[in-house]
């Protein structure tokens, strides 16, 4: 029998996934205001151009273009198209539209360039955001740092050929120098922003492993010790609040490893303990005790409500065979806490529960049971 493939039960912090469903969502709506804001601004300079002037070609050419590729782009988003089409179609409007303004700017008038390639610094800026969204930090500076290059030797190759310098429009080196730096600060922000999110991953992903157990994906005894302190400390603090563990032991798994061997063992382990997930509630925490053993625990459950979830859950293993050795049952221990428990007495009482279902006959729940009293040893003499 093939090795089970144990990355299907890894969470979400080991198996790679780099981007949320919920970061996408934030991003679409962000895009969705940047939208309306710059559609309403587009609209706005049109309109007043068109009625008071002064005569400017991009605003009156372009704008109603770039108004259309906003339109666009929002029904995109709105329709809950694939995002990164609307990214590409905004960055690629964006690089056009500062090309235009950068071309108009070589052959305008010396008072109409000032102005055209200050606007074009702005989109610019707007622009690298975007890249920043899109590429690697230092793919976005290469964007950024190319069309900034362009941006800046395009308005003084159109002066030079006018026998002007940078002394005579000391306004465009001052609104250059404003963009660079702009433009630096935003390369800074996102190589921190890059290297946090590297350094954050990869702490997630080591508490992951610490905590979780490589075969079922569901938290190991370390993270277990940790739910039952939670809960505990909460049932000191709130003494009508109850809670339970439930201790459950798959019956003859050693049987099941000598007939089938143990890849089949490890597939039954992965999928008791999928079953074992889905039957319980959000609040509720499940995790591999060790070997075929797995521990439940569930605040606010008092002793009877804990042995039906407990009951449950031995139907949902016994009930429907396992593909690979047929029917597996369960034995099951429940305990309710206790005042003046701790994590070893409230787990005894559990396991005095299970030791109760294994003798008993297996495949059952047991409830409650005293702590085991400690063997006094014989005095030597």
């Amino acid at each position: 029998m093939p090795a089970p493939d144990r990355r299907r039960f890894l969470p979400l912090a080991l198996s790679g996934v780099t981007r949320a469903p919920a970061s996408e969502e934030l991003r679409r709506r962000l895009y969705l205001a940047a939208l309306g804001v710059g559609a309403t601004v587009l609209a706005l300079v049109w309109l007043l151009t068109w009625q008071r002037g002064p005569y400017d070609p991009y605003v009156l050419y372009v704008h109603p273009l770039l108004l259309l590729m906003c339109l666009w782009v929002a029904a995109w988003l709105l329709r809950r198209r694939p995002l990164v089409v609307a990214e590409r179609v905004v960055f690629v409007g964006n690089v056009l539209a500062i090309a235009v303004q950068m071309a108009l700017a070589l052959i305008a008038p010396e008072d109409a360039a000032l102005g055209l390639a200050s606007a074009a610094y702005w989109m610019l800026v707007a622009l690298s955001i975007l890249s920043y969204l899109l590429l690697s930090a230092r793919g976005a500076l290469l964007v950024s740092a190319g069309m900034y290059a362009l941006g800046v030797a395009l308005p003084w190759t159109g002066l030079a050929l006018r026998g002007r310098g940078p002394g005579d429009l000391p306004e465009l080196v001052r609104v250059q120098l404003t963009c660079g730096a702009i433009l630096v600060l935003l390369y800074g922000l996102a190589w921190y922003r890059e290297h946090f999110l590297l350094e954050r991953g990869e702490r997630l992903t080591l508490e992951a492993l610490a905590n979780t157990d490589v075969l079922t994906g569901l938290p190991n005894r370390r993270a277990l010790y940790a739910a039952v302190e939670r809960v505990l400390e909460v049932s000191g603090l709130r003494p009508d609040q109850p809670a339970s563990l439930v201790l459950l032991d798959l019956d003859h798994f050693k049987g099941i490893n000598d007939r089938y061997g143990h890849n089949a063992g490890d597939v039954v382990l992965m999928q008791a303990a999928t079953r074992l997930r889905v039957g319980l509630r959000g609040s509720d925490t499940v995790g591999r005790w060790g070997g075929e053993e797995f521990l439940l625990v569930l605040p606010g459950a008092d002793a009877p409500g804990a042995e039906q979830v407990a009951e449950r859950l031995r139907r949902a293993i016994s009930a429907h065979p396992f593909p690979e050795v047929g029917r597996v049952t369960a034995s099951l221990g429940v305990a309710q806490a206790e005042p003046g428990d701790d994590l070893g007495r409230w787990v005894a009482r559990a396991d005095v529960a299970l030791y109760r279902a294994k003798t008993s006959g297996r495949d059952r729940v047991c409830v409650g049971g005293p702590p085991p009293e400690p063997v006094a040893k014989p005095v030597e003499g």
